[in-house]
């Protein structure tokens, strides 16, 4: 028949099109072959050939694919010179032409997409050892019906999960092409064709059907059989570990984990059968298996990357479908299946290392290599969960993280921690979200969370802690930006964000200054001017560390704390300066007014006096504290200052004289017959002693928590012994979180009460232990009875009518909760929330966030200690000036003394004598500044210490007794301070 001029020229540029295209797929095949293969040949001088001289030899399958496609899209050929023009898939194209073109020219024919052709060619198969053997099969026959897509959920194909009722078997040798295609290549359009070799859709990546291990045995036996055949233990491989569906559903424990956010409860996995299976695998004779496993993980991860933005638009389980929420906990059993691998791998490698072979090395550098790439997509996608703080799945793998073992997340903590070393930087962040430091940054918070959930604490919150990166970030620096992340949030920010009117106050964005005082700053000097100017960075992501403090052990957050108290005392210095300036001006002014100047000095001698001067009389101590806060309450945030007037001391405050105020202080604060507080005897713990409630009484335990913020601000460790509990509730942000703590009896709880009075706790834990009926041996109503300072003894009723109800042992756990709640809050609720108050009107501000109870007790009362003080520590630290050194005979003396001659309580007073304190700071003695002075030659007078700058003045004794008997007299008599 002959055809239209117009037709015929048509399919010849068909035809055309069709030869270039499997023309550049065989070329993309020969390039992949020789880049893994090779040619064979040792002479071989081609770089780009696996056995050629200087060629790249054991390059990765996905990169030597990558090559494979730059190389053949060049018009100089790269391939040995034994190639020949691969004419087998052309000439099958044209001779497929020849004989349909006759027929079916005169009907439109459905072209296959070319990047589907690319994807089902046998170079990108070969990528994952799927060698396709080519069959001769009538194109008719080849036509297949696309899967149905289940496009009525809400996540489209990604939530059709449901595994077939009969589920192949791990040893089943069956079909399992047309499960799914890649989910990224899917058709719109429902119950479309598709034409496609056969033999290339039984190789396509996802075109197997999910396999489930159903227990452990079956797993073994499976790698057992196919360990001599690579390419069906590889097939089994990814059957089981490219699909969410399939290790989603392996190896589950007959304990179910209830999940709050479903509303149901759903099998956890066995992560001891998984372990062993991992161990299996990696210890088959072939490595190949194991690299197996690995790719078909970060397959998964790939899948689960295109679907996390409609899984994480889940907000609540009522938005999701069964299916969806069966992918959900799918998802989250995938996420630890592959953190296990890669524990168990790189477990593995770390007992292998010894090794030295060759080819281990090889294969070792490889693995290394796959292993950051695996991590890098597993962190991706974990990343993609966590920054959506309200998605269903991120509660539900939170509380997936918090159902593991202490080791598996340590593992999790330790892979974290050390990919954050790896790949340290402190901006900019070009990536934004999707830098690697960001991404394993908020990994960890989730993981963080999860292990702080009430009840479910995994490890120690302080194992999150990373001294490694605060080593290698600057504290001042990282301030600065987190003070710009505080005010305007993390993120990449335009600059009309940043030039709109500030959300907050002007009193919270200047560091608590009122406007009054923000108007009369003239100047702004270098301190606060880099964190006041305008935001210098717009259009850049802002990414703080701080803003992540369970990264920050103790020591930094203290020093975070200090920082900002100095740039509070900085802004409050430099209005006072600004004053003084001021009132000098207007003396020069009002020179023929004198009397005007004297009354104009008097009313702004506080507003021009830079400190916090607090002139107080021994003998008088706590009142003139009180009175003199009360009256100077504006100067507050102002550096502190303490003189000591009415005794001939003479000692200015650098520091030493305030140490000793507030230990003074607090020892007559905590004196029983003052009635604000009690010490238990037997662990010495001091609490807040029931009271009548009095308005004068309030006011007095707020100034308590006053003198305390001022001593953390100040930088002042302070000598008290509450219980773990108080400083709970002094970092809660707010009242009503407190009371709702207690209602929920989250926060007071008997472990609470054990730590502070062991000896009620055992009492109560007899209650809850006796095996007979405890009503007729206790005979106790349900209700507590304390001693209030100034009534006696007072009983409470701990529920309505409670002293009618007896204690049984049907209520005896109810009421030893609340016991522990009324003892350890109702009884004292406003002392507790008045200190508060005070200690927050002081320290409340940003950095007061950062702070947990461990860590707030620790900068304000420094280190618990044990009984036996260690001075070794602080040796190896000690300076020394004016002539001593540490191979002097009097400073090897010195120590000689304090170890040996010294007792516990000695060494206290030593400590205290030269340093105004007792305390172990935040870090450790390594943390202290410690500096033995010569002071003269060998004399009668006793040592002396300089408290301010924590120097020991020491004459030059010529013997060690005369050495020990100056030193040990001087440190039992030591009060006072004057002008050395």
């Amino acid at each position: 028949m002959n055809l239209p001029e117009s037709t015929r020229s048509k399919s010849l540029r068909k035809r055309r099109l069709k030869e270039a295209k499997y023309d550049y797929e065989a070329r993309i095949e020969q390039y992949f072959q020789q880049l893994t293969v090779g040619c064979g040949r040792s002479e071989c001088t081609n770089r780009f050939c696996a056995t050629g001289k200087g060629g790249i030899r054991n390059l990765h399958r996905q990169a030597a694919l990558v090559m494979s496609i730059q190389l053949a899209s060049k018009q100089e050929s790269r391939l040995c010179q034994h190639h020949t023009p691969h004419e087998t898939t052309v000439q099958h194209a044209w001779t497929e032409d020849d004989e349909e073109d006759e027929d079916q020219d005169q009907r439109p024919a459905r072209a296959k997409p070319f990047l589907q052709s690319l994807f089902s060619s046998s170079s990108f198969l070969s990528l994952f050892g799927m060698q396709v053997e080519h069959e001769q099969v009538d194109k008719k026959t080849r036509r297949r019906r696309r899967p149905k897509r289940d496009h009525g959920g809400l996540l489209g194909p990604s939530c059709n999960t449901a595994v077939a009722a009969k589920s192949q078997s791990e040893g089943d040798d069956v079909d399992n092409s047309y499960y799914y295609q890649l989910d990224s290549m899917s058709d719109s359009t429902q119950g479309s064709f598709y034409e496609s070799d056969t033999s290339s859709e039984e190789g396509m990546l996802l075109a197997i059907r999910p396999t489930i291990i159903t227990d452990l045995s079956a797993g073994i036996d499976q790698i057992n059989r196919t360990a001599s055949d690579i390419q069906k233990a590889s097939h089994w491989c990814r059957a089981v570990f490219q699909n969410w569906e399939g290790i989603g559903n392996s190896l589950l424990s007959v304990e179910a984990l209830p999940l709050p956010p479903l509303e149901s409860a759903f099998q956890r996995i066995d992560f001891d059968s998984l372990e062993a299976l991992y161990k299996a695998i990696l210890h088959t004779r072939s490595a190949r298996i194991s690299e197996t496993l690995t790719e078909s993980l970060e397959t998964l991860l790939d899948r689960m990357n295109m679907n996390s933005d409609a899984m994480t638009s889940l907000i609540t389980v009522q938005d999701a479908e069964t299916s969806c929420v069966s992918t959900i906990v799918e998802w989250c059993r995938s996420l630890l299946a592959i953190m296990e691998w890669i524990r168990v791998r790189q477990k593995t490698e770390s007992a292998e290392e010894s090794m030295a072979a060759t080819a281990t090395a090889v294969t070792t550098s490889s693995a290394d290599m796959w292993s950051g790439i695996l991590s890098l997509k597993f962190i991706q996608v974990v990343n993609k969960i966590a920054s959506n703080r309200q998605c269903l799945i991120r509660q539900v793998l939170k509380q997936t993280l918090a159902s593991l073992d202490a080791g598996r997340m340590r593992s999790i903590v330790a892979h974290l921690h050390d990919y954050l070393i790896d790949h340290f930087h402190t901006g900019p962040y070009k990536h934004g979200e999707q830098d690697s430091v960001v991404m394993a940054t908020k990994f960890l918070e989730l993981a963080y969370e999860a292990n702080s959930l009430p009840a479910s604490t995994v490890i120690p919150a302080s194992e999150f802690n990373s001294e490694a990166v605060c080593k290698k970030l600057n504290i001042k620096n990282e301030y600065r930006i987190w003070r710009r992340v505080l005010q305007y949030g993390e993120g990449r920010h335009s600059l009309s964000t940043i030039t709109a009117p500030p959300t907050t106050s002007s009193s919270s964005r200047f560091y608590g200054l009122n406007e009054q005082q923000r108007r009369t700053r003239l100047f702004l000097t270098t301190t606060s001017s880099s964190v006041l100017l305008p935001y210098p960075f717009a259009n850049e992501y802002q990414f703080s560390w701080f803003s992540y403090p369970f990264l920050l052990p103790p020591a930094v957050k203290r020093k975070i704390l200090q920082l900002d108290a100095m740039s509070q005392m900085s802004a409050e210095y430099e209005d006072a300066c600004v004053n003084h300036t001021l009132v000098v001006h207007a003396r020069r002014l009002l020179s023929d007014a004198p009397c005007m100047v004297r009354n104009l000095e008097t009313n702004l001698k506080s507003a021009t006096c830079p400190y916090l001067l607090l002139e107080i009389r021994r003998a008088h101590l706590v009142e003139d504290t009180l009175h003199q806060v009360s009256r100077q309450w504006v100067n507050i945030k102002k550096p502190l200052k303490i003189r000591f007037v009415g005794g001939g001391e003479e000692g200015m405050d650098q520091g030493g004289v305030q140490k000793e105020f507030f230990n003074v202080l607090f020892e007559k604060l905590m004196v029983r017959s003052m009635g604000l507080f009690d010490s238990d005897p037997e662990t010495r713990v001091q609490w807040i002693r029931p009271v009548v409630h009095s308005e004068e009484t309030l006011r007095m335990y707020e100034m308590v928590g006053v003198m305390m913020g001022l001593a953390i601000y100040n930088g002042v460790i302070m000598n008290l012994q509450f219980p773990h509990v108080l400083w709970k509730i002094l970092v809660q942000p707010s009242e009503a979180q407190i009371d709702e703590l207690a209602s929920s009896h989250t926060l007071f709880t008997f472990q609470d009460l054990c730590e502070g009075w062991p000896t009620l706790g055992h009492g109560l834990q007899q209650l809850l232990d006796w095996p007979e009926e405890v009503q007729d041996v206790y005979c106790r109503n349900y209700e507590i009875s304390l001693d209030v300072f100034g009534q006696g003894i007072v009983t409470w009723p701990l529920q309505d009518g409670g002293s009618d109800i007896p204690v049984t042992n049907a209520n005896r756990h109810d009421f030893v909760r609340d016991y522990c709640t009324h003892f350890l809050y109702y009884a004292q609720r406003d002392q507790l929330l008045a200190l508060r108050r005070g200690l927050w009107s002081v320290m409340g501000g940003s950095a007061m966030d950062l702070c947990t109870a461990q860590v707030l007790e620790v900068v304000a009362c420094g280190q618990r200690q044990d009984s036996d003080l260690d001075l070794a520590e602080l040796e190896r630290v000690t300076e020394y000036d004016d002539g001593y050194s540490a191979e002097h005979t009097l400073i090897r003396h010195f120590w000689s003394i304090v170890h040996h001659d010294m007792t516990s309580e000695q060494k206290r007073k030593l400590l205290f004598f030269v340093t105004a304190s007792d305390r172990v700071p935040v870090g450790g003695l390594k943390e202290l500044t410690f500096v033995v002075q010569r002071n003269g030659p060998d004399s009668d007078r006793l040592p002396t210490a300089l408290t301010c700058f924590s120097r020991l003045l020491l004459p030059e004794y010529k013997s060690r007794e005369a050495l020990r008997d100056r030193l040990i007299t001087a440190i039992e008599n030591a009060k006072g301070f004057g002008l050395v």
